[in-house]
């Protein structure tokens, strides 16, 4: 069978996707990891970057003896997906991305990282600080914290893929969004898709950022679809 795998978002974990892999196991070999820092993966002394990352997935293909696999990366994951390709186009098949953030300007850069502080977090929302520390561990969900607001202000600094690399991708693609994502948006997924040689572009209705939010009986159907 074909096999896919999936690639979470930043302060997510390879639990996302139980319901997803259920839903795909009849049809493809899927396959979840946790990204260096996430799930209680230790973070490197180098931070976390997508060079990290970027291994992150080619140890797992090493490991399982896979040459080439489907990547489905959500938000984080859906770039690294696409950074990986570019380092490594001969292991990969097709790619599968949704709700991905590819325009890291300092003004939504210092929006994003405003809301990684862990005492403002527990403040406001003490129910999801909780869940971090259950996902990442008691003793590594700040460093997490520290460690993805600092990489993100990097990509706002320096940037992962050019124009120039990323058109260069040749593998089918389908770039998802929610109509209604704050964090990444539909004009942003848009002036991408319209760059890549073969990309497909896929807009999911009411809905926004979050992966809990996404309708999981579609993200299912698209799936299959795209990887047949």
């Amino acid at each position: 069978m074909e096999k896919v795998l999936c690639l979470h978002g930043a302060l997510g974990s390879k639990l996302q996707f139980n319901a997803l892999i259920e839903g795909l196991k009849s049809d493809y070999d899927v396959y979840a990891i946790n990204l260096a820092g996430h799930g209680g993966e230790l973070i490197p002394a180098s931070g976390l970057t997508f060079e990290v990352f970027a291994k992150n997935i080619l140890d797992f293909l090493q490991a399982n003896n896979i040459d080439k696999i489907n990547l489905f990366g959500f938000s984080m994951g859906g770039y690294a997906a696409l950074y990986f390709a570019h380092l490594h186009p001969e292991r990969v098949q097709k790619i599968m991305t949704l709700n991905v953030k590819f325009n890291w300007d300092p003004i939504t850069t210092a929006k994003e990282t405003g809301m990684l502080d862990p005492d403002k977090m527990f403040e406001k929302v003490p129910a999801f600080a909780n869940n971090l520390m259950v996902i990442h561990g008691m003793h590594l969900w700040k460093t997490l914290l520290k460690s993805t607001s600092d990489m993100m202000k990097q990509l706002s600094e320096t940037m992962v893929l050019s124009e120039e690399q990323l058109v260069a991708i040749q593998h089918p693609i389908l770039l998802g969004i929610g109509d209604r994502d704050q964090t990444s948006s539909v004009a942003e997924t848009l002036a991408v898709y319209q760059k890549l040689k073969n990309a497909q572009l896929w807009v999911l209705p009411n809905t926004a950022h979050p992966f809990e939010r996404i309708d999981s009986n579609a993200l299912e159907n698209m799936t299959k679809k795209f990887f047949k």
